[in-house]
């Protein structure tokens, strides 16, 4: 948590740095420079014209060293945290410019022709243009896809279903499985009820925060990529010297959920094998069916949408700027790899994290298959999961000669991080991000060492000076990520960059684990009561529908705003509200609808398909003994 809080601040710290970033850039040196964005209105443009044609360009100026303006150009964007001040995007409504104009194949050829003359008559450049794409009055009048109907007829069903059952379940009293599960009543019910008594409530309050940051965060990441008047002030906040800091806490966020899966998983999976001793491999096939009847229905729905209603919502001068690949690369999400295929051409961008959470889990189920097997390996298994944790990370960036960490290019967030070699050889697949879940796994087995034993307080202390100087050495490694583009060290093959960016990782995983273990151990507090408020227990109970379906929102939202905006800390927080509130209702409507109903229902078939090797058959009967 104390993590989080820090990375919040300075976030925004950094939205809050542009003023006094000023003198490094002053306006009047842009004054001079041709605007990376210019957007003629294309709603006015729409509505003003029967037969509107509105195109979005991009002109790329070429070199001109005798040319003052190319020279400041070139300066600029020599640093690589400036945008590419030689494309140029323009969006033009052709029927403000040429009566009666048609879009056809000689469409291209009138918009280079007029933007060249008009670039050449202003800045002396000469320039190529390529035409992204145009929209007219038949854009918006195609026919409803069989895809669309498929997801149109599904929304209805799962509606007057819940609708049925819920009215049945207030009016009547129904004590029918089917009932009770679609019931918004009862399902409400169980998202207000309190945790169980032997649970670690502080640990969802921890999800429910992480959540929120995530949200947060996503929700103003597209503004980097939206067309705005003043992108001085973005480049100056880029410029800061806090934001590598900032940097490395977003790009290690990610961490923070993967310690938290892995502890939470191991938790569960010990205390199963204090309680049930013999080993059983169903039990693994069981926790992995209910997990995927978990994340399935509401996942698979979300996909179908994207799929197809999604270019509907969409449409508009910055289409082609939020691509979204369901239609094509649907399998690869519903197959859970999709953060190792497909990387560049994605479906719903952000789940790339739970294809590498489910690999995680696979790859945890085995270690922990080998504890309950052999429990006199705990120790043991416990040093090689830490060496594997520091050396895998460190070996990537070695072979694939990356940077220690992500760093900040403006051409690769402009195209969303896809053409970032960072970004796909160690960002995305599970192997690099090993670290964070073992340190989870590793707080779980030391956790429920500590708790058999009965000696928390004997170990806290020590927990706590552990967790201290594993905070002292995350403050330090993160802070040398402002002096790191200084270092003038090649990264081919960088011993240096191996063993920087490994212990850089490492520590945020680490630290995380101590944290969940002070505050496991700790006993009462003021902290843990908030972290375990009903609020933030509701909260993670709908965190998973938050994450999937937050991608829709955000984007939907950002390609039907008004363009070019100003930004602003004003447009930045409109933004980011709407996001966040939309993404609020909708996720609980989805996990009212979908995740709550069908995860029972799901569960009642694991039930039945495993019969007495079920995780839930096992543990009524354990219940009953206990009563009797």
């Amino acid at each position: 948590m104390m993590n989080t809080v820090v990375q919040s601040g300075l976030v925004l710290s950094v939205a809050l740095c542009g003023a006094l970033c000023e003198q490094l850039y002053p306006t009047e040196r842009y004054a001079k420079l041709p605007r990376i964005y210019e957007y003629d209105d294309f709603y006015t443009c729409r509505r003003r014209y029967t037969n509107f044609v509105y195109c979005v360009s991009v002109s790329t100026l070429q070199d001109d060293t005798t040319n003052e303006v190319w020279r400041n150009i070139s300066q600029l964007q020599s640093n690589r945290r400036n945008f590419p001040h030689d494309r140029l995007e323009r969006g033009l409504c052709l029927s403000d410019h040429y009566v009666g104009v048609t879009l056809d194949h000689k469409t291209p050829t009138l918009i280079a022709t007029y933007l060249h003359h008009q670039i050449y008559d202003r800045y002396g450049l000469q320039s190529h243009t390529t035409t992204e794409a145009c929209w007219t009055r038949s854009s918006f009048e195609q026919q409803r896809s069989f895809g669309e109907y498929v997801f149109a007829c599904l929304s209805i069903i799962l509606l007057l279903t819940t609708l049925w059952a819920s009215w049945i379940d207030f009016n009547v009293g129904s004590k029918h499985f089917f009932v009770g599960a679609f019931s918004i009543r009862r399902n409400m019910q169980q998202l207000w009820k309190a945790p169980k008594p032997n649970a670690l409530p502080f640990l969802d309050g921890l999800r429910a925060l992480g959540t929120l940051t995530i949200l947060v965060v996503h929700s103003q990441l597209p503004m980097i990529r939206m067309p705005v008047w003043n992108t001085e002030d973005l480049e100056a906040q880029a410029n800061h010297v806090i934001f590598p800091l900032v940097n490395s806490g977003n790009t290690h966020m990610i961490q923070f959920f993967f310690t938290l899966g892995g502890m939470v998983f191991g938790i569960s999976c010990l205390r199963h094998f204090e309680r049930f001793p013999s080993f059983r491999f169903t039990y693994f096939i069981d926790k992995l069916l209910r997990r995927l009847v978990r994340l399935l229905p509401a996942y698979v729905l979300i996909i179908i949408y994207q799929a197809t209603w999604y270019k509907r919502i969409k449409r508009g001068p910055l289409e082609y700027k939020f691509n979204d690949y369901c239609l094509e690369n649907w399998w690869s999400n519903l197959l859970f790899l999709n953060n190792y295929i497909h990387t560049t051409k994605p479906c719903l961008q952000f789940s790339w994290y739970l294809g590498a959470d489910l690999q995680l889990f696979l790859i945890g189920s085995v270690l922990l298959l080998l504890v309950w097997k052999w429990p006199f390996i705990k120790g043991w298994l416990m040093h090689v999961m830490i060496a594997v944790a520091f050396f895998v990370p460190g070996y990537v960036i070695y072979t694939e000669s990356t940077e220690a960490t992500m760093t900040f290019d403006m051409r690769h967030a402009l195209a969303e991080l896809r053409t970032y070699d960072h970004f796909l050889k160690y960002y995305l697949p599970t192997h690099t991000n090993i670290s964070g879940y073992f340190f989870g796994i590793i707080a779980a087995l030391f956790y429920t060492i500590v708790v058999s034993t009965r000696a928390p307080g004997q170990v806290l202390p020590m927990l706590q000076k552990w967790f201290n100087v594993s905070l002292v050495a995350l403050f330090g490694l993160n802070v040398f990520t402002t002096l790191l583009p200084f270092v003038n060290i090649d990264k081919q093959h960088s011993l240096f960059h191996a063993t920087y960016g490994s212990l850089l990782k490492c520590s945020w995983g680490c630290s995380y684990s101590l944290l969940f273990l002070v505050l496991a151990l700790k006993g009462k507090s003021r902290v843990l009561d908030a972290l375990s408020h009903s609020l933030l227990q509701s909260f993670a109970k709908i965190s998973y529908c938050v994450y999937i379906v937050q991608y829709t929102i955000i984007y939907g939202l950002y390609t039907n705003f008004p363009i070019p905006l100003t930004y602003g800390g004003f447009n930045l927080l409109i933004l980011t509200s709407a996001a966040i509130l939309l993404t609020l209702i909708c996720a609980l409507l989805l996990y009212l609808a979908v995740e709550a109903p069908l995860v029972q229902v799901g569960n009642q078939c694991v039930t039945s398909l495993l019969g007495e090797y079920s995780t839930a058959a096992k543990d009524i009967e354990n219940k009953h003994s206990k009563q009797q």
